[in-house]
């Protein structure tokens, strides 16, 4: 799904999303991960699954 109309703040240490745009329809909640993938040349944040963050012990909300 494509959006359109949103204004996004890209920086050196994250992204600010648009006050408009709906995470929870999207699924997302605070203490998510994501990772940056490359896959075919497209570049991806995509969502990191809570079990993996889990075995590789990543800290959540600055808790391990």
């Amino acid at each position: 799904m494509k959006h359109y109309d949103y204004e996004w703040d890209l920086g050196p240490y994250g992204i600010i999303l648009d006050q408009e745009l709906d995470t929870d329809k999207l699924g997302w909640s605070g203490g998510d991960y994501f990772k940056l993938v490359n896959i075919d040349g497209t570049q991806i944040l995509q969502k990191v699954d809570p079990i993996e963050v889990f075995a590789k012990g990543h800290k959540v909300n600055g808790k391990v």
